[in-house]
Formats: structure tokens, sequence, C-alpha cells
């Protein structure tokens, strides 16, 4: 079984899921975490960083998703978005 690995970390709920639809656009699973009290504070709405976690063999692609997003790169410079990764 594939493990899931740390790709990053973000401030917001907000920030996390627009991350995770990014991902998910390029077909990569992700999920998030919250780190100090678990889940307790999603609940409550009280979010002070969400950490984002995609399966081990999609973080290479993971990673260039995001680097592509953060940087204004010319189209043919985007990862290819019909690349998946074996999860």
């Amino acid at each position: 079984m594939n493990r899931w690995v740390f790709l990053t970390n973000v401030t917001t709920e907000v920030e996390a899921d627009i991350v995770i639809g990014l991902l998910e656009q390029g077909h990569i699973p992700a999920q998030k975490a919250y780190p100090g009290l678990g889940n307790l504070k999603a609940a409550y709405g009280i979010v002070n960083g969400v950490e984002i976690y995609v399966p081990e063999d999609c973080l290479k692609h993971a990673k260039e998703i995001l680097a592509a997003e953060g940087a204004e790169n010319a189209p043919d410079e985007a990862p290819d978005p019909d690349v998946e990764c074996d999860h």
C-alpha cells in the first residue's frame, strides 16, 4: 500500500481547499491534517495551519503542480495535466 507523505502546509482551510483542488485537477488524491489538536480544530472552525498530504508516488508530480501554479509559467512549461500518478 502506498503511504501518505507531507507535501506542504498552509495557513487557512480556504488555502488548503484551493491546493487540494489544484491537485485533484492533476489527478492527485490529497488529504488534510490539522497539527496540534487534530480534527477538533476543524470541527470548531479554529484552524491555525493545515498540512497537505499526498500518496508517496504522487509527491513529485504534486510538487510540480504547486511550483507551476506559484510561478507564472508559460503554458508549455506547466506540468502535463494528463499525467496520472500510480495511486
